[in-house]
């Protein structure tokens, strides 16, 4: 019996040996597994085989980031950081086979992690974003308009395309969000340096150096610039809360913030409508409500400006419409005017573009006002005929000229100049209809087309003098047809005062090659002048108008353009 008692025992001792060594294997397999498991959920390949996570794994794959493993990211540095990614990961293994994971995954990256790579955004932080310097340092250190930022109050965690890049819609939010352009944080200068460049838009060109020359404000011309208001429409708060404790701090802005934006990653545009900021060329951006005070509204000014609404002619924008000016641009608040009536004059002009533009402004006005005054003339003068059932043709001239007139035609003089033209012979038409006979265009037009005429719409119609004398540009440009770079420099080819390509000499080559010339158009002011010869004092009036003399008679002209003096003539009558 003893025998058979201690076999027993042995047969029980083997199987406890061998039941442990089963249990230890298994042990030690649960472990290595747990350990490939862990290790392998840490991979970022592991990450984008759940379908949820694919288009985060591929912006992450596609990114200046794919180097770095998720983890090192998504789970701060520290001593428990290791435990922390051991855990997270099987987690997320876990949640993946037993079908618990959501589908809306939401994670926070700590400023730590970023960090970690990214110190010296601490210290030398200054990047160039577009066109903006920017400069980290004082995002990260300094309170914000009284928050405190993360690098993912910027940086977003998901772009379509992009990974951990920046959104520019926070900035705009946090920089125009209650400010008013140009003051506090919307300065333009905070991002934008005064450009030096030249621009160009349509047909207006345009040195951005002047705004500094001229101490130009930004608003003048980018005053459409930023466009919505950043409020938070209170039923955005419902999509994440629903607790009635949590939707009664809505009105406490600072907790808000604090709880969003430094305590928990939530992005700015999930709870704010979005400002958007750059240029939008839309009329209706561009004028103000001026309704107020004047009931009748801008129409015919904003659609001159526009340069569409006219009959007949094709849409002709203003240069100052395609680069995006605003009425505020020019409609300024000058000393000596209120801010219930903003004008606009040559001042405006002079304001952005110099000295010389006062000229400029000038002859527009001058031009245009001319025209259109000639141009209701005509109409009323041709009434009567169209009292009774007036054709549509004397209906499209009259619209033509009341848009001029209405919406004052030096806001845009070339599409001015081509409805008033269109008006003429609609007008003519019309009294063709009636047995009339047509009008005579009463301002002079040149017979040709110029980008010249852009800026110098009317210089047709201007006189001036040239070395000493007498100059008409009616006669030069409308009446012999010389375009305009025949005399002139080109604006890239000038300096400063400098217009014409030639001096004297250059009028002479071109106007004594003619066989008849009458040397009064250009010598006038030798009738007022007495010159002195070998007989005497010599006038030129009593020789030639009175005594009827012919300038040939004493002048000789040489190749080179130079005038020869003959004296011989002298003695045949003295």
């Amino acid at each position: 019996m003893p025998e058979a008692s201690d076999a027993g025992k042995a047969v029980r001792h083997r199987r406890a040996r061998a039941v442990g060594l089963v249990g230890a294997l298994s042990v030690a397999l649960g472990l290595v597994i747990v350990a490939v498991s862990a290790e392998l959920s840490s991979t970022p390949s592991f990450c984008g085989s759940c379908h949820i996570m694919e288009p985060y794994f591929e912006s992450w794959r596609t990114s200046t980031h794919s180097e770095v493993p998720c983890v090192d990211c998504h789970i701060p540095p520290g001593i428990t950081a290791e435990f922390r990614k051991k855990y997270e990961a099987l987690s997320m293994v876990s949640r993946y086979f037993t079908g618990t994971y959501g589908t809306n995954p939401w994670t926070e990256i700590d400023d730590a992690s970023c960090l970690r790579c990214h110190e010296q955004r601490l210290l030398f932080g200054q990047e160039v974003y577009g066109d903006i310097l920017f400069d980290h340092a004082p995002h990260l250190t300094e309170m914000r308009r009284g928050k405190k930022l993360r690098c993912t109050s910027c940086h977003s965690q998901i772009v379509q395309g992009s990974h951990i890049a920046v959104t520019a819609s926070t900035c705009v939010l946090c920089h125009f969000k209650g400010q008013e352009l140009n003051q506090g944080t919307a300065r333009c200068t905070l991002c934008h340096e005064t450009p030096r460049r030249v621009i160009e838009r349509g047909t207006l060109r345009f040195d951005h150096a002047d705004v500094v020359r001229f101490a130009m404000s930004c608003e003048g011309c980018h005053a459409g610039s930023v466009h919505g208001d950043g409020d938070v429409p209170p039923e955005r708060c419902l999509t994440c809360h629903n607790q009635p404790a949590r939707l009664d701090e809505l009105e406490n802005v600072e907790f808000i913030h604090q709880m969003h934006v430094s305590e928990h990653k939530v992005d700015c545009m999930n709870c704010h409508l979005e400002i958007q900021h750059g240029l939008q060329i839309e009329i209706e951006e561009m004028a103000p409500n001026c309704n107020t005070c004047h009931q009748r509204g801008h129409s015919p000014n904003h659609e001159l400006y526009a340069g569409i609404g006219g009959r007949g002619v094709d849409p002709q924008p203003s240069a100052m419409f395609l680069a995006g000016i605003r009425c505020e641009g020019c409609h300024l608040e000058l000393p000596g005017r209120t801010e219930e009536t903003l004008r606009a004059d040559q001042i405006s002009c002079m304001s952005c573009h110099g000295p010389a533009y006062g000229k400029i402004f000038s002859q527009w006005k001058t031009s245009v006002d001319a025209r259109t005054q000639a141009m209701g003339r005509l109409i009323r003068e041709s009434e009567a005929l169209f009292r009774q059932d007036p054709p549509s043709a004397f209906q499209d001239a009259l619209h033509n000229y009341r848009l001029v007139e209405e919406g004052h035609g030096i806001h845009n003089a070339a599409y001015s100049f081509r409805l008033l033209d269109a008006s003429l012979d609609f007008l003519n038409e019309a009294r063709g209809e009636r047995g009339a006979g047509a009008l005579r265009k009463p301002w002079p037009t040149p017979p040709y087309e110029s980008s010249c005429f852009q800026c110098h719409q009317g210089i047709e119609q201007r006189s001036g003098s040239a070395f000493g004398r007498t100059f008409s540009h009616a006669a030069h440009v409308v009446r012999a047809g010389v375009d305009c770079q025949v005399c002139h420099l080109t604006h890239e080819e000038r300096t400063a005062g400098e217009h014409l390509k030639f001096g004297a000499e250059g009028c002479v080559g071109c106007h004594h090659e003619q066989e008849a010339v009458d040397c009064a158009t250009c010598h006038r002011d030798i009738f007022e002048r007495v010159f002195d010869s070998e007989l005497g004092d010599f006038p030129h009036q009593l020789h030639v108008e009175d005594v009827g003399l012919e300038c040939a008679m004493c002048h000789t002209v040489q190749n080179s353009g130079h005038v020869e003096r003959s004296q011989e003539v002298c003695s045949d009558c003295h």
